[in-house]
C-alpha cells in the first residue's frame, strides 16, 4: 500500500510541477507577468510535490485508521485544506516597488496554482487505487 502510495504522490506532484511550470511560462512570456522576484520556479516545483506526498500520507493514515469513512473524511479534509490555502496569495503584500498594476493581479494569479497539485492527485488517484 505505501508503495502505491508513495509513486501516486511523486506522479502527481511531478505532473502538476509540470502543468504550473507551463501555467507560469505561458503567463509570463504571452501577458507579460513576471512574478520571479516573488514567486520562483523552485518554489512552486517544491509546493507542488510536498502537498501531493503530504496528501498520499495522509490518504494512506485516514484508510489505515478509518477504513469505512477514511477516504470521505480525507476528501473533504482536503478540500477544506485546498480552499484555505487560497488566504496565503490573497493576504500576501507585494514588495513596495513592484509594479501597482501586477500586485491587483498578483493573488488571482497564485491562487490558480493552489488548485493544480489537488486536481491531479484526484485525478491520478484511480490509477493507483487497484
Amino acid at each position: 500500500m505505501f508503495k502505491k502510495s508513495f509513486f501516486h504522490s511523486i506522479s502527481a506532484g511531478l505532473i502538476s510541477s509540470i502543468a504550473c511550470y507551463l501555467y507560469v511560462s505561458i503567463l509570463r512570456d504571452e501577458f507579460m507577468y513576471d512574478f520571479s522576484e516573488v514567486l520562483s520556479i523552485s518554489n512552486v516545483v517544491g509546493a507542488c510535490f510536498f502537498s501531493c506526498i503530504l496528501a498520499s500520507i495522509f490518504h494512506t493514515l485516514a484508510n489505515h485508521f478509518l477504513p469505512k469513512m477514511g477516504d470521505i473524511l480525507f476528501h473533504v479534509f482536503f478540500a477544506v485544506i485546498v480552499f484555505a490555502s487560497l488566504l496565503g496569495p490573497m493576504l500576501f503584500k507585494l514588495p513596495l516597488d513592484f509594479d501597482k498594476d501586477l500586485t491587483l493581479i498578483f493573488p488571482t494569479y497564485a491562487m490558480v496554482l493552489h488548485f493544480f497539485p489537488a486536481l491531479i492527485w484526484l485525478t491520478l488517484k484511480p490509477i493507483f487505487n487497484k
